[in-house]
């Protein structure tokens, strides 16, 4: 995504993506929601990640599922439209599911 946009190109743009997520999935921005079924080590990982967006001043979505079953991003930062996933001990073969299942583009963490 265009990393030069104005306050009101910026909206539009985090708006866009936003409707890309379920809005029953009760997804708020810049709220780090944990989900118990990952390892602490992940969830640490995560809110630190979530951190340094809000730091730099940019808005996120923790744990939102996408609309029509494209699954649920660990992180998804609306001013750069892309999904951060966190990844320990994930198989190749997950996460080519996911950026084929995605509406955005991912960025693999390892922790």
């Amino acid at each position: 995504m265009n990393r030069h946009l104005n306050q009101k190109q910026l909206a539009i743009q985090r708006n866009n993506i936003r409707r890309l997520f379920k809005h029953s999935s009760s997804i708020h921005t810049n709220c780090v929601r944990f989900n118990t079924n990952n390892t602490v080590a992940h969830e640490i990982k995560k809110a630190e990640i979530c951190f340094e967006l809000q730091e730099a001043g940019k808005t996120f979505i923790c744990e939102g599922e996408f609309e029509n079953g494209g699954g649920k991003c660990d992180i998804c930062c609306l001013d750069d439209g892309v999904c951060i996933e966190l990844i320990h001990s994930e198989s190749k073969k997950s996460i080519e599911k996911k950026k084929k299942k995605y509406p955005l583009p991912i960025k693999e963490i390892k922790i």
